[in-house]
């Protein structure tokens, strides 16, 4: 009914001023944040870390390790749910197989990942969604008895206020995350008594009251209150607060039940308590999570199929073929998750998984037995394959639709795997010409980088791309560029360490204390959600990198690590002056 649809907004919009909320929403600056470690290069710099990098690049060469926690835990907006974390969140709430956020506006980015509070703006597009995806997850409640019955567990019809306020309370605290206060409870139940005065049924006025729980801001946004809004001091937030930074940065998801009793019972306080609860969420297969979220974001595997090829000059590309270099990526990411295996070996692994197809676009042979399907560990040792740069959705990814970009992969290897910052080119600055005539792809780049408006940015980036052109624009192993030898040679930023083709490249990378530094720093944007900026956050990435690194240096190590500290547990509302 039309009038009861009204008031389920009115009781979702209501509660909104109960939040004492300070947070800002989709404030502050987008795009990739440097924290502390920025010098005096011309083009380029990188970002904290132990191995300090030179030439046409500013670093942190020189700079101390922090082995003190930083007293800064940062001030972080208010993060809306993006489009995976809205989906699993309503999937763990009421057992649907509907995925209402996939026709919601698009998320935009902050450092490449869409949990970032400052980047996730509200449009009215968004507020017409929310609401109707409410209305449809609970119509597609009610046409199942049994998941209907561990939502609704009582009878509305006999059992009245009771019973609703019963139902609300309990549905309410999982999908806000924490309890609710009687004045609360009060505005979700005004659809189920208007229910009563406009000839309506009791059974529509709840589902439009739990319409209306889904329509709060408390479900839609991750909400963190400061009882003193002006304070700059850190301070630890509430269990419940935790809890959802917690089962948001493992699963992109609602907490379950056992996570909320360990906030409700106080059981998030002591190190041992938080770190018993990230292991075990670690275990869950919701954790895979972080394969489809965080890793497909930071290695930009995450939208593999909708990459552009020109088929014509690549037709053995196809759709399947892009998925299985997505699931290849995921599944190498998954071995370093769920091992105790190195973060540096993601760089020089001699070992990756494929499918059938997969392996013959490779040249290489899998082990007998298993489906074509079945992704399979494949020894690469005796090969041209090392490791994240020769993944197939990473060369792919980072080629134009007609041929491979020495820039675009040497950008990606400096910023995504190093931390590093490239300024924006300048404006008049021609184009590449494509034009054989004028050499081969690494001449015409060669000739481009010495332009002296060129040269900062693309002596950084060009050599490290060079590395990777022994594999083209679809991944596939290359000696030969058209009627040209490949030239896989090149130079680290530190313009002293040279490499022949990507092995050597891996394992040179692989010994550079910046990867480790890097992969914490985007852990931390991506599960603390905000931009890595302010004052301390420099500090905090060379802290942890070393803790994490001093422990072993695992992914599950960092990730722990992280989690572990002030720099996830606590928050400031306001930045010191």
């Amino acid at each position: 009914m039309a009038t009861l649809k009204r008031i389920a907004v009115i009781a979702a919009i209501a509660l909104a001023p109960l939040a004492g909320c300070t947070g800002k929403i989709g404030t502050g600056t987008n795009g990739t944040g440097t924290g502390a470690g920025t010098g005096t290069g011309s083009g380029a710099s990188v970002g904290s870390g132990s191995a300090g990098i030179g030439g046409g690049v500013s670093g942190v060469a020189g700079s101390a390790v922090v082995t003190t926690p930083p007293a800064n835990a940062g001030v972080v907006v208010v993060r809306r749910l993006n489009h995976s974390e809205y989906n699993n969140s309503v999937r763990d709430l009421l057992m649907t197989t509907l995925r209402p956020a996939d026709s919601f506006p698009a998320d935009d980015l902050g450092a490449e990942f869409d949990t970032v509070g400052s980047a996730l703006s509200l449009s009215p597009g968004y507020v017409m969604a929310y609401e109707a995806a409410a209305h449809a997850l609970i119509a597609d409640l009610y046409v199942d008895a049994t998941r209907r019955g561990r939502v609704v567990t009582c009878n509305i019809d006999t059992g009245g206020d009771t019973c609703a306020q019963t139902v609300l309370s309990a549905f309410a605290r999982r999908a806000w995350r924490r309890p609710i206060t009687a004045e609360e409870l009060q505005s979700l139940m005004k659809p189920v008594t208007t229910a009563r005065t406009v000839a309506a049924t009791p059974t529509e006025g709840i589902r439009h009251a739990l319409a209306a729980v889904l329509l709060s801001p408390f479900f839609i946004f991750k909400v963190e209150i400061d009882a003193d809004p002006t304070s700059t001091a850190s301070r630890r937030i509430s269990p419940h607060e935790l809890a959802t930074r917690m089962s948001y940065a493992l699963w992109s998801s609602t907490p379950d039940d056992t996570l909320l009793a360990a906030a409700d019972s106080g059981q998030l306080a002591t190190d041992d308590q938080v770190s018993g609860q990230i292991d075990r969420l670690l275990a869950d297969p919701r954790a895979d999570a972080l394969l489809d979220e965080f890793a497909a974001e930071w290695l930009n595997y995450k939208e593999m199929e909708q990459h552009e090829v020109d088929t014509k000059l690549f037709p053995k590309y196809t759709p399947a073929l892009a998925r299985s270099m997505r699931l290849e990526a995921r599944r190498f990411v998954q071995e370093f998750l769920r091992s105790e295996l190195g973060v540096p070996e993601m760089l020089s692994a001699r070992f990756t998984f494929l499918d059938s197809a997969l392996a013959t676009h490779y040249g290489l042979t899998r082990p007998a037995g298993g489906a074509a399907t079945d992704f399979t560990r494949v020894d690469t040792a005796a090969g041209p394959r090392a490791g994240l740069l020769t993944l197939g959705a990473f060369l792919t990814s980072t080629s134009l639709p007609t041929r491979t970009s020495p820039v675009v992969r040497g950008n990606f290897i400096f910023t995504r795997l190093l931390c590093g910052n490239i300024q924006q080119p300048p404006p008049d600055v021609p184009p590449l010409s494509e034009d054989m005539q004028f050499g081969t792809l690494r001449e015409r780049l060669e000739a481009h980088r010495n332009k002296p408006e060129c040269s900062p940015c693309h002596n950084v980036m060009d050599p490290l791309g060079f590395g990777l052109e022994n594999y083209d624009a679809i991944g596939a192993f290359r000696t030969m560029d058209g009627a040209a030898a490949v030239d896989a040679t090149g130079v680290l930023p530190d313009g002293v360490t040279t490499f022949n083709g990507a092995v050597e490249l891996a394992a040179a990378l692989s010994k550079d204390a910046n990867f480790s530094a890097c992969l914490t720093r985007k852990f931390m944007t991506f599960a603390v959600g905000r931009l890595l900026n302010q004052r301390d956050d420099g500090a905090w990435v060379s802290y942890l990198s070393g803790r994490a690194m001093s422990s072993g240096g695992s992914l599950k190590t960092i990730i722990r690590t992280v989690m572990l500290s002030e720099g996830f547990r606590s928050r400031q509302a306001l930045p010191p002056s």
